[in-house]
């Protein structure tokens, strides 16, 4: 009697776990504006609650630069006066043939730390000084200089050259700055990015930064993970409105979870302190969470930061958004104790 119960047991376990686990019914319901984030915020989430993204995505860089950065003009007008607010000074350079911007304060520039970023939008958008404004925010916050990688985008450029482009300038900036300590920082592409030059600086036995920032990473390119779905409907940057096509043009046919395209499946070992950023509504989340783990159990120090409410990115606000001031003093502090 005792084997015949424990026979059906095990055949009941065996259909369930054979059994394709049924998706969750989620009612339709409204999602309020949080009041646990700033006035501010909460003006800027109502304003901005849905991005209109058109029908048919861009199937050039022409296209991409004309949706992302329309008036170049105007923005390059707006990050001189940028500039000029924060004190600080801009020159662009040829790094390794690869067009960068060198950002540094006006005065007591850091002349024992370094950092270098890579800017984010989806491997297609933010050319030249439309992709500053992190970097900016960064450098004025530490007081540290940042060489800003002005790499080539897909879909006229696509896998390998964007990351190519960032490594032949993280291996030019180290020969070239023996006895600095380097920081790597980006945000969304540019923090996954940071993690391939990472996971390639350990493969090939170079340079491997004393410290990075991954700002919530777009570490796997599939639609794999939980928030790319609880998030659908309250962060703009939807996967099937603009991140879907952003991302097969960017692998060209490779499959997205090779680990040289989405990094969260590749390794982690070997790799510096490491700072992670997301938001409780960002389409990423996962993404990140899924970093901080892959990084702990590599045994690698993580620290992962969640902000209240906020979807992809919102914390590049800036300095004047109480949120954007508190991403501010968390990066100059991170670097401050990274960086000894």
């Amino acid at each position: 009697m005792i084997a015949r119960s424990a026979a059906v047991a095990l055949l009941l376990t065996a259909g369930i776990a054979s059994a394709q686990p049924a998706p969750r019914k989620v009612p339709a319901h409204d999602v309020p504006v949080p009041t646990t984030v700033s006035p501010e915020m909460q003006k800027q989430m109502s304003d901005g609650a849905d991005f209109a993204f058109p029908a048919e995505m861009p199937t050039t860089n022409a296209g991409w630069n004309a949706m992302s950065d329309p008036d170049p003009v105007k923005t390059a007008a707006a990050t001189d006066a940028l500039l000029a607010r924060l004190g600080l000074t801009l020159r662009e350079e040829r790094i390794a043939g690869v067009r960068c911007f060198v950002i540094a304060p006006r005065m007591k520039a850091d002349r024992k730390r370094l950092l270098v970023h890579i800017h984010g939008g989806g491997y297609t958008m933010f050319p030249g000084k439309s992709g500053l404004r992190e970097a900016i925010y960064v450098v004025a916050a530490s007081g540290i200089t940042a060489i800003s990688i002005d790499y080539r985008m897909s879909p006229d450029h696509p896998f390998p050259a964007p990351t190519d482009d960032a490594w032949a300038v993280w291996r030019a900036v180290t020969a070239a700055s023996r006895g600095k300590r380097i920081g790597l920082f980006g945000t969304s592409t540019g923090g996954a990015m940071v993690l391939a030059t990472v996971q390639r600086a350990v493969r090939e036995k170079a340079r491997v930064p004393d410290a990075i920032v991954a700002g919530t990473p777009w570490s796997d390119l599939s639609e794999t993970g939980d928030s790319y779905f609880t998030a659908r409907h309250l962060d703009p940057w939807n996967y099937r409105a603009i991140l879907g096509a952003m991302a097969r043009q960017y692998a060209n046919g490779m499959d997205m979870k090779d680990p040289l395209l989405s990094p969260v499946y590749g390794s982690f070992a070997g790799f510096p302190p490491t700072l992670l950023l997301s938001g409780t509504r960002d389409i990423f989340l996962s993404n990140t969470v899924r970093v901080d783990r892959k990084l702990r159990d590599a045994g690698r120090p993580s620290q992962l930061i969640v902000y209240e409410g906020q979807s992809h990115a919102q914390y590049l606000a800036g300095p004047d958004l109480p949120e954007g001031r508190e991403w501010m003093r968390e990066m100059a502090e991170f670097w401050k104790r990274t960086l000894r």
